[in-house]
């Protein structure tokens, strides 16, 4: 009767570690099979952080560096430790002055006045009809083409949007990417690709199929390919041609800025 009992305690106790080890691996085979993208975003951002914390030291270690030694020079060069540091201050970039004057019969700089840098990011949902409205207003022709007037444009350069279902999303970039095309004096055009039924979404099929009709159009420098939800926030992010390819959304918000150029990503 004893044995008897003893057996039934421990059956008792490996039916609990049963129960206890199924559902915690039921758990990370849900993570890892149905939710990845929640399990990517969590170890980016543990890893976000520890880049973070890497570099803030890194900077006060180069910081004490340039202050003890900023009276001397070891080796000749302007730093003192041998390291170069624009690796950690950011240089400046010269852009026109206030008072350029444009010419038709000329190239459109790359460096305007007109980029300011940061811009103001407004996520607050608007309707389509709104900002086809704005559009008209802000000289963008038919399908979407607009050129600068002002100087001859260095870049004809087609967006290619892929789209399905996000109608929310749609208008809110229209409302910040197209002022700061302007900006840049690109001539350029939207195609919105976008995909019905019911399959799964074919994001490289859509580009493919925009970069065929677009080039149908003008024969373009380059195209872009745009995610209907990546909304730029500097327009100093020149989306010209030169130096292609290039991926315009080096940082994003979501993964605070790091290692993911001014991109905002709605949610």
């Amino acid at each position: 009767m004893w044995k008897w009992r003893r057996l039934m305690r421990l059956s008792n106790r490996s039916l609990m570690a049963f129960i206890f080890f199924f559902s915690m691996s039921t758990t990370c085979l849900y993570f890892i099979y149905v939710a990845p993208g929640i399990v990517n975003t969590y170890f980016f951002m543990v890893q976000a952080q520890g880049i973070m914390l890497r570099d803030n030291v890194r900077t006060i270690g180069h910081m004490i560096r340039l202050y003890t030694n900023k009276n001397s020079t070891l080796n000749g060069t302007d730093y003192p430790d041998g390291s170069n540091s624009s690796e950690y201050i950011a240089q400046p970039t010269t852009y026109l002055p206030e008072n350029f004057t444009y010419a038709q019969n000329l190239p459109c700089p790359e460096r305007l006045p007109s980029m300011k840098g940061q811009m103001d990011v407004n996520m607050t949902e608007v309707p389509m009809e709104e900002i086809e409205l704005r559009l008209k207003h802000m000289d963008i022709q038919f399908g979407g083409h607009w050129k600068p007037k002002d100087c001859k444009p260095r870049w004809k350069v087609a967006i290619l949007i892929p789209f399905r279902n996000r109608h929310e999303h749609l208008p809110i970039l229209f409302q910040h990417l197209t002022p700061m095309l302007q900006r840049q004096r690109l001539q350029f055009a939207f195609y919105v690709i976008e995909q019905t039924g019911t399959q799964p979404f074919n994001r490289a099929m859509l580009f493919n199929v925009g970069f065929k009709e677009a080039m149908k159009d003008l024969d373009w420098d380059c195209v872009v390919f745009h995610d209907v939800d990546h909304i730029p926030e500097n327009d100093r992010n020149y989306y010209g041609c030169g130096q292609m390819p290039r991926h315009f959304a080096a940082k994003l918000d979501k993964y605070m800025y790091i290692c993911s150029r001014f991109l905002r990503q709605l949610r």
